[in-house]
């Protein structure tokens, strides 16, 4: 005779064998939204939604939250998650059953005057987290030792996040893992940073690391190929015990392991409703802001091994179009383009040369003037007949960034074009300006620099380099970046104008993540001529 016990005895074991044959090893599910989603927004994410979200973790029964990033480089216009201090953890409602990490990178404790030992010390005053989690390159890992050495002391949860792990050569591993084994680190995650491993190739790698590595292993996959969730349920078979995801797949690029996704097939009906419920109420509108996911272009980065971040900033920048993307990725497959260089991102288009010389093929006297810079805002638009009266009250010699219409055209006495995009669209669309454009001329290529010089505009010439060392000469500038404002004022700098007034530029959102890129260098170009007062320009 069954009994009712024996009967929830036999149901528990069918579901219980349901459960090993879907997912067949012991696991640990990492959810880091807030840190990987933060390329996205800038790290500026709603105390209420992460709150919320910690409630969900708890219920769905998600011990381990990766809350953000670890840092020391404190910049404004960044949001909280990408610093994750104390007093941000603290502010949160943290439940006894969730689990806190934070990550840090390497190259930030390498990269300064101080060790890396007395950066780490700094970084984690207090012992508020369960465990951290250091992101390196393998030829960053012996660079770190001290830090590593200190946090284990420290009583640490300590993980290695191996990024690139499709680079790495297959007989270094051994060598790799004895490394760590003597560090005794606890967790070692293997990361998928290009998006580009099959399943097949992927294992191979992860047993060469079971073999050889004392303690656990762990996955983080990029859905470049739409392969994260498979990759990852595979890899756990195959012994990976810990496993990364995010909410709605949000992440560098295209993004990651669907934590929904992943809680659909080890956990049941109940939880994958609530993660659903949450998504529709406050990720479906993240994501249709900001377009993460795989499409054919991170298709291509993975299958060329090209850094997720070119395509993410590609397809941000509406200066780029739909016909710029194929070549871009094309003369990106040229370069090293496995490390994300913002240079690389302009040197794909093929538009500049190295030689800076400058030829000027028509003066431009604006020397001891007062000068307005106009910026693309539609604060011009709106103003423009207040605008235009305190130009004409102050006598202000009138500099347009690009193609502003929106002011009377004879108050504007130079354009200024920098940007390959920009130039283009002016060759392309055939703009004739009556009044004089300042390009960098001859730092362009010689195929669209004869394109150039047969328009009918007058061509003021002033060099740009793009590099990462800021240089500001008489006759060009060294920027990271061409950026029409920062190429302006050093042009205007050493052509000694009088004082130099803005309108126009009505900034970024804090969410937008390139804001903080003309902010950074029009604070370098301030710094170094101090000389120079920027002022707004007062229309009221």
């Amino acid at each position: 005779m069954v009994t009712k016990i024996d009967l929830l005895t036999n149901i528990y074991l069918f579901k219980l064998s349901v459960l090993n044959f879907l997912f067949m090893n012991p696991h640990e599910i990492l959810d880091c939204t807030f840190r990987d989603g933060g390329y996205y927004n800038n790290w500026h994410f709603d105390k209420k939604i992460i709150n919320e979200y910690l409630k969900v973790m708890k219920k769905i029964n998600i011990q381990y939250v990766e809350i953000g990033f670890r840092s020391l480089d404190k910049n404004k216009y960044r949001g909280s998650t990408a610093y994750s201090d104390d007093n941000f953890i603290k502010s949160l409602k943290v439940s006894k059953n969730i689990k806190l990490d934070v990550m840090i990178n390497a190259s930030e404790l390498l990269n300064k005057k101080d060790s890396e030992l007395k950066i780490t010390k700094r970084l984690f005053p207090k012992k508020n987290i369960h465990f951290i989690r250091i992101a390196c390159h393998i030829d960053e890992l012996s660079k770190i030792r001290g830090s590593i050495a200190w946090l284990k002391k420290e009583n640490y949860f300590l993980a290695i996040n191996l990024m690139q792990i499709s680079e790495v050569k297959l007989h270094d591993i051994k060598r790799l893992c004895n490394y760590c084994n003597n560090l005794k680190i606890d967790v070692l995650y293997l990361a998928d940073s290009l998006g580009s491993l099959k399943t097949k190739y992927f294992l191979n790698i992860i047993s060469k690391f079971k073999k050889n590595f004392n303690s656990e292993i762990g996955i983080h996959a990029h859905d470049n190929l739409n392969l994260a969730f498979k990759n990852s349920v595979a890899a756990n078979k195959n012994g990976v015990k810990w496993i990364d995801c995010t909410i709605n797949g949000m992440g560098r690029g295209a993004g990651n392991l669907k934590t929904e996704n992943i809680i659909k097939k080890i956990s049941n009906k109940k939880n994958s409703q609530i993660i659903n419920e949450f998504i529709n109420k406050r990720f479906k509108t993240l994501k249709k802001k900001y377009k993460w996911g795989p499409n054919k272009y991170y298709k291509l980065a993975a299958k060329y091994k090209i850094h997720p971040t070119y395509i993410q900033e590609m397809l941000s920048d509406k200066r780029y179009k739909n016909k710029d993307y194929a070549y871009i990725i094309k003369n990106l497959r040229l370069t090293e383009a496995k490390k994300f260089n913002p240079f690389n991102l302009i040197a794909s288009l093929k538009f500049f040369k190295n030689d800076i010389s400058n030829k000027k093929i028509q003066n431009y006297n604006i020397q001891g003037k007062n000068v307005l810079i106009l910026g693309p805002g539609n604060s011009v638009k709106k103003n423009k007949l207040k605008i235009e009266s305190v130009i004409k009250n102050k006598n202000l010699e009138v500099i347009s960034l690009n193609n502003n219409y929106y002011i009377n055209q004879k108050l504007i006495k130079l354009r200024v074009f920098c940007h390959p995009l920009r130039i283009l669209s002016l060759l392309q669309n055939g703009y004739h300006f009556k009044s004089p454009i300042l390009i960098p001329y001859n730092s362009i290529s010689t195929k669209y620099k004869k394109k150039i010089i047969n328009t009918k505009n007058k061509i003021i010439d002033y060099g740009l380099k793009i590099n990462n060392k800021i240089i500001f000469k008489k006759k060009y500038c060294q920027i990271p970046s061409p950026l029409s404002i920062i190429y302006c004022l050093g042009f205007l700098v050493h052509n000694k104008v009088n004082s130099i007034y803005l309108t126009g530029f009505d900034g970024y959102k804090k969410d937008d993540a390139f804001s903080d890129e003309t902010k950074y260098l029009l604070n370098k170009f301030l710094k170094k001529y101090k000389i120079i007062q920027l002022r707004r320009l007062k229309i009221n």
